[in-house]
């Protein structure tokens, strides 16, 4: 893996931290240490083929103990290569095949309240898959702008980091330049499903699911709401939000996080001086998002439940669509209260 080539037009990302291992005090010591063994086996008192071959093996010896024991790079846990064919990971155990060009897929931008922990969702019809990053600091956030900018919110717990295996901020940029260049409408997708198995997709134009179809450039109406889900012995609750665009009605529904706090820590980002104009941009807005009345729960068969990560990316899809006014007559049984 550490010598693996690189191919023209091909972008090779490491995966987790290249940390120094090694000692330079210990090499200097060791290497200091053998040279002067060998200037002292040149100038004993044996004959001088023996000395010089001596001293010849002490210097060998140290300058391999300063190589051995010197500070260097470790290899990275792996690689993420971008190639003609696709994005792979690429490590020990092999290669794996993340995304394909001719394949449809979309990805989302997620990461924590203060921006200091992101994942990137490559979403495809038949699968999810994740890659986690971390803002290593205030140089590697200011080279990645553009993955900031798109960032949506995401509890902590929901990010599933493997700091071992994750990419810089500024190869996080990198991967998303080159996954713009080569597809740019996968920038505004992503490929979900509810628990049924349904497919639920969202395009920078609408929102499907199933057969039916949300046109996000006509007007529309929207509505978030929190609702109780009872259980046998437990009870948990949910969020929601309702969608109606003429005669069709969706309603998405989601567990909230467990870690309820990360509200508190978003509006925390938001006042904080040392936080970046964008990312208080985008906290702020995802604060606003996120804010909903209980209300009553929907109709399970109107329900299509996803995976919660996703749900503040479609709110901001549809908050981004025209709205329409407040529909006359008698709400649907699907519609649940509260406003967005």
């Amino acid at each position: 893996m550490r010598g693996m080539p690189s191919a023209p037009g091909t972008l090779r990302l490491p995966l987790g931290r290249r940390l120094p291992r090694g000692s330079r005090y210990a090499a200097g010591f060791a290497g200091t240490a053998l040279v002067l063994l060998a200037i002292a086996a040149a100038v004993g008192p044996w004959p001088r083929a023996t000395a010089a071959g001596i001293a010849g093996a002490l210097v060998a010896a140290a300058a391999i103990a300063s190589r051995v024991l010197g500070r260097r790079r470790q290899p990275p846990h792996g690689w993420l290569v971008l190639d003609d064919a696709g994005v792979h990971r690429v490590n020990r155990a092999g290669q794996a095949t993340l995304l394909a060009w001719d394949e449809p897929f979309g990805l989302t931008v997620l990461a924590s309240a203060d921006r200091a922990t992101l994942l990137l969702a490559l979403t495809s019809p038949g699968a999810t898959r994740y890659l986690p990053a971390t803002v290593r600091n205030a140089e590697d956030a200011s080279a990645a702008p553009t993955v900031l900018e798109r960032a949506t919110t995401a509890a902590a717990s929901d990010l599933r980091l493997d700091d071992e295996s994750a990419l810089s901020a500024t190869d996080a940029e990198r991967l998303l330049a080159e996954i713009e260049r080569r597809c740019p409408p996968s920038l505004e997708r992503a490929y979900l499903s509810d628990a049924t198995g349904q497919a639920v997709v969202l395009d920078r134009t609408e929102l499907r699911v199933g057969s039916r179809r949300i046109d996000l450039t006509a007007p529309l109406e929207w509505r978030a709401s929190l609702f109780q889900e009872r259980g046998a012995h437990t009870a948990s609750v949910c969020q929601a939000t309702w969608v109606h665009q003429g005669d069709v009605e969706i309603v998405l529904v989601a567990p909230l996080p467990a870690d309820g706090a990360w509200m508190g820590d978003a509006d925390a980002a938001v006042r904080a001086a040392g936080c970046g104009a964008m990312a208080k941009r985008g906290v702020a807005l995802d604060l606003r998002l996120i804010q909903a009345s209980a209300g009553e729960a929907p109709p399970r068969e109107a329900r299509h439940a996803i995976d919660r990560v996703f749900m503040l990316p479609l709110r901001r899809a549809l908050d981004r669509a025209p709205r329409s006014s407040r529909i006359a007559g008698s709400p649907s049984r699907a519609r649940p209260e509260g406003r967005a």
